[in-house]
């Protein structure tokens, strides 16, 4: 047993179980393999994982420059084409209704039938990435989003009200189409270019932007709403837009990477002779990758650069759903997809909840209520440096070797966040009085950093044990988590408004603390669930390349 971690009867080594931190026990223990590591610049003794490999295209081996722009542009389109569309009409939902002449619920689903596209399509980008590369879908999606807002743009110049709401519904469902590949390539997109030492504080950076950074575009939101009018708030998103497709045409290549046997990699399996490996390793470097020329700026410019899979599109579509077998992907669900639901969820009710007596909150006010959001998702970026910290802490107190599971503990901080956050805010909300929105603001701002933590261990954990497989896995992560955001759109104003918003908060809070015991025997048993899953999975689903 490593540090709780429970260990397979079998010597097999899945992925996951990495040399990450270079020590003296290390080498001594492992000196062949340790002769072949690749370690990181400036951080002699930071092995690198994955280990590279000796191809000038391979995404882990450009240049510092392109790899931190086309993160950038990832980051930044994440924000105007998956975090922003959404809660643009969340604190004026009131206030739309009337103008628009629809129920409130009605306004809720104009975010909830967007999100409905975004959930069902995602299965049909995942297949589409994994066979053709992740840049034509992130084209497709840029130009879908840029489209969508322009209808909505439209939508409130129509003759009459009713005629609105149906142009701005048809903008909205098209904007979806323009979110999908954003929510669910941009996390794997991370561990196409980065090592996995790299990974903690670019995975947080993005988690802010799909989780929390809606609250940012909230208060905005509010302020355009109350000041210049509804049809605003989608004009002003647009040149921004335009700028995320023009970077995403010229400086977001194709990330994909078939990364075959690097020497490094072939020596350090324990099945594999030393003689055979000095074999391999002499073929690699000879017949290896090493021989191609490097791609040019222009190069990289093409749409489309290859087929990276031979299954068929009906077979990739399937393994998707496979993957509801494997624990850790049930796991996620619970620490992740459906934790930021309820906090999305609770999104759509704050109009409702604050407009009305005690509170009396304008549409401006309604938009400042996220502002604690906001605060609790920029600390949440926190939780990719605290989940580096301890990968490496405990990678040394056991021996130098990485457990995937070691991403885990961070859980128990977001736990009691959750807690603080849920809890308190049901009280106040079953004491309203005037003034107490503020304490319900720092309340949800709790949530949202908690969601942050969560989402972030959870997503390096796919990351770190199932890289293979993380493209499908966040795609059914995305799918669950937009399923639930639309059947939260269809009840929850109603709910609130029955059963009153705290019950709502106290069922969250409940339904959150309880997924979070789960944590405990997935890091005990993580190891042999990985053994098992890439066993199985590597004979029924054959080898992926990646």
């Amino acid at each position: 047993m490593a540090l709780g971690i429970i260990q397979p009867s079998t010597n097999e080594k899945p992925p996951g179980t990495e040399f990450l931190v270079d020590s003296e026990q290390t080498s001594q223990e492992h000196q062949y393999e340790h002769s072949n590591f690749k370690h990181a610049k400036g951080k002699e003794t930071i092995i690198l994982v994955p280990q590279p490999s000796d191809d000038p295209n391979d995404p882990l081996l450009w240049p510092r420059w392109k790899q931190e722009i086309a993160f950038i542009f990832i980051f930044f389109n994440c924000i105007v084409f998956a975090a922003a569309p959404g809660p643009l009409i969340a604190p004026g939902t009131v206030a739309l209704a009337m103008e628009l002449k629809v129920p409130i619920k009605a306004v809720s689903q104009l975010s909830g039938y967007q999100l409905l596209v975004v959930g069902a399509l995602g299965p049909i980008v995942s297949v589409l990435a994994q066979k053709y590369g992740k840049r034509p879908q992130f084209l497709f999606a840029s130009t879908l989003g840029v489209i969508g807002t322009g209808i909505c743009v439209a939508g409130f110049t129509q003759p009459s009200a009713s005629k609105s709401y149906d142009v701005l519904l048809a903008g909205r469902l098209v904007q979806g189409l323009g979110t999908t590949a954003y929510e669910s390539l941009s996390v794997a997109a991370i561990g196409d270019m980065f090592f996995l030492h790299e990974r903690g504080t670019r995975t947080a950076l993005l988690v802010l932007t799909l989780a929390c950074l809606s609250s940012f575009v909230s208060i905005i939101a509010g302020v355009t709403y109350e000041n210049l009018g509804s049809k605003m708030l989608f004009t002003m998103l647009l040149p921004f837009q335009l700028f995320g497709w023009i970077g995403t045409v010229f400086f977001l290549p194709e990330s994909q990477f078939r990364r075959g046997l690097t020497p490094a990699a072939i020596s350090s399996s324990e099945a594999v002779r030393e003689k055979e490996v000095k074999t391999a390793t002499e073929d690699t470097t000879t017949n290896g990758a090493s021989t191609l020329p490097k791609r040019s700026f222009v190069q990289d410019l093409r749409v489309f650069s290859g087929t990276y899979t031979s299954d068929s599109i009906f077979k990739l579509l399937y393994e998707i759903f496979v993957h509801l077998l494997n624990p850790a992907v049930i796991w996620i669900q619970l620490v992740s997809a459906v934790l930021v639901s309820f906090f999305v969820g609770t999104a759509y009710t704050i109009a409702q909840i604050f407009t009305p007596p005690p509170y009396r909150l304008t549409v401006s006010q309604n938009g400042y209520f996220f502002t604690g959001a906001l605060v609790g998702g920029i600390l949440g970026v926190s939780a990719g440096p605290i989940c580096d910290f301890t990968a490496r802490t405990l990678a040394r107190r056991n021996k130098g070797v990485y457990e995937a599971e070691f991403r885990i503990p961070v859980c128990f901080l977001a736990a009691l966040v959750f807690g603080i956050g849920w809890f308190t805010f049901m009280w106040a909300l079953e004491h309203p009085q005037k003034g107490r929105e503020v304490l319900c603001s720092v309340c949800y701002g709790f949530v949202c950093f908690g969601t942050s933590v969560a989402s972030t261990s959870g997503g390096l954990y796919i990351l770190d044990a199932f890289k293979k497989y993380s493209t499908e896995i966040f795609i059914l992560q995305m799918m669950i988590k937009n399923f639930l955001f639309y059947a939260f759109s269809t009840f929850v104003n109603e709910w609130a408004a029955e059963k009153g918003p705290g019950e709502m908060c106290k069922v969250f809070g409940i339904v959150t603390l309880c997924g979070f015991t789960t944590c405990v025997p997935m890091y005990a048993f993580g190891k042999v669930n990985r053994v098992w899953v890439h066993r199985i999975w590597s004979r029924y689903l054959g080898e992926k390349e990646k």
